[in-house]
């Protein structure tokens, strides 16, 4: 977890490089001890730090590494499930609209927006709706 938020500091700085060196290790470490929670989140802010380095290919691919690990968290036992989904989402869309892939951009923000739990969410649900506007202006 250290890793992981020492790495959320070079990420907000735009420190791209140190924030994925940071990533990776976190990412690594879930692995190892089976925390699929925090591999989904460290692998989509992973995805965040490719995209600001212009590396989109490999920044979706993260993204949907992200995503399926997701799939296997139970809502019952994992309570911000919505939560993660919409932010991973998020991500993407935001990936895919500056690859240029706007119909994928806006089907990942509609996703987002359409999860039971979005209302619960509201920054989560700002960052979609903002993605489907920068859209609407591609």
């Amino acid at each position: 977890m250290a890793s992981g938020n020492a790495a959320g500091v070079h990420l907000d700085l735009g420190q791209y490089a140190e924030a994925k060196i940071l990533y990776r290790r976190a990412a690594d470490l879930a692995q190892r001890v089976g925390g699929v929670l925090m591999h989904a989140i460290v692998l989509t802010r992973l995805g965040t730090a490719e995209h600001g380095e212009g590396n989109l290919s490999a920044a979706a691919a993260l993204h949907h590494q992200a995503l399926s690990q997701h799939r296997t968290l139970s809502p019952l036992t994992e309570p911000h499930c919505d939560r993660l989904e919409m932010d991973i989402r998020h991500r993407l869309g935001r990936t895919y609209s500056a690859a240029g892939r706007v119909a994928e951009a806006r089907e990942q923000f509609h996703t987002a927006l359409a999860l039971p739990g979005a209302d619960e969410h509201p920054e989560e649900r700002a960052l979609a709706i903002a993605g489907l506007k920068e859209c609407k202006d591609c």
